[in-house]
């Protein structure tokens, strides 16, 4: 029952709407509507309430706890009233939150002088991934507009840094392939679907902090920053290597060699390199820099000016 009424305190946060500093100004139609939880831990998790006139109120996305009436009372608090079901039987309950804060379509609701939690006010009710459906590993996809199971609808994608990794991530990608949706351990976000200018497809935002999907020889590959964290082998066909320039310096290297890619770190910035076919030895190259070798020798050119470092292979 403690767990119920902690979801129940959640969803009172539920309600908010117009730009009311007032409490006492606050009307029942500011309340009115869909309202669904701020839940940073995961975006993906949809519940909340939807209040309407009259009275009568629903749940969002929370088969357990049903509520069917609400009412606003003088000095900002709500009172929700419902059914709590779960170990083989029903509880009616009447709890009330304060309003502790309402701007806009953001309402902050507490009880006491620790609890506080945030809804935002919707339009239309998003397809509600709670209860039964995320037990069961449900979650809304942006890009598809539906319930999906990621590890049935998406492409699956491993850790490219750590080998002994156990967690996965997957790429779901619209219809028209013009958006990407990656899911991730920590949360997802959607990309959108860019050509760079020798053609070749990714899948971004125009933020230089965010992520890249991109599609290499067959494989799928996520990088940030020029760090590539996950791809379709992982860290299977990895292989290490470190570099030294003439005047010392340490050029690290990552050749992943089935997926086609090298990671190269050098003056504190990574890039992740395509390979191309050469007569002999290897060669990789991105936008900024170009790196052919052959033994334990190699040549790494910055494209902008094009100065040749001298590397060789640290054994």
């Amino acid at each position: 029952m403690e767990n119920k009424k902690t979801a129940l305190l959640m969803t009172f946060a539920v309600l908010a709407s117009v730009a009311c500093t007032n409490k006492s100004e606050i009307t029942e139609k500011d309340l009115t509507g869909n309202w669904i939880e701020v839940m940073p831990v995961n975006k993906n998790y949809v519940q909340g309430i939807t209040m309407n006139e009259g009275g009568e109120a629903s749940s969002i996305g929370m088969a357990t706890l049903k509520y069917e009436k609400w009412k606003l009372l003088d000095k900002g608090q709500i009172v929700l009233e419902g059914k709590s079901i779960g170990n083989g039987q029903t509880i009616d309950f009447s709890d009330t939150l304060s309003v502790i804060s309402l701007n806009n379509d953001t309402l902050t609701l507490g009880k006491g002088e620790m609890y506080r939690i945030q809804y935002t006010r919707q339009d239309s009710v998003p397809q509600a991934i709670g209860g039964s459906d995320a037990a069961m590993g449900y979650t809304y996809s942006e890009v598809l507009k539906k319930k999906i199971r990621v590890f049935e609808d998406g492409e699956k994608v491993v850790s490219a840094t750590d080998p002994n990794s156990s967690y996965a991530s997957f790429i779901v990608f619209a219809p028209d392939s013009s958006q990407a949706e990656l899911f991730m351990p920590e949360g997802s976000v959607v990309l959108d679907h860019r050509k760079r200018p020798d053609g070749t497809s990714v899948w971004n935002v125009e933020d230089d902090d965010t992520y890249m999907v991109e599609k290499f020889e067959g494989n799928l590959l996520v990088s940030r920053r020029g760090k590539l964290l996950y791809s379709t082998l992982g860290t299977e066909d990895k292989l290490d290597a470190t570099f030294t320039t003439g005047d010392g310096k340490e050029v690290k290297a990552a050749f992943y060699q089935k997926t086609g890619v090298v990671q190269i770190s050098f003056d504190g910035q990574q890039s992740v390199l395509k390979q191309y076919r050469t007569a002999s030895g290897y060669g990789y190259a991105d936008p900024v820099y170009d790196l052919r070798g052959k033994g334990d020798e190699a040549t790494l050119t910055r494209k902008s000016d094009g100065k040749k470092i001298q590397l060789k292979e640290k054994r």
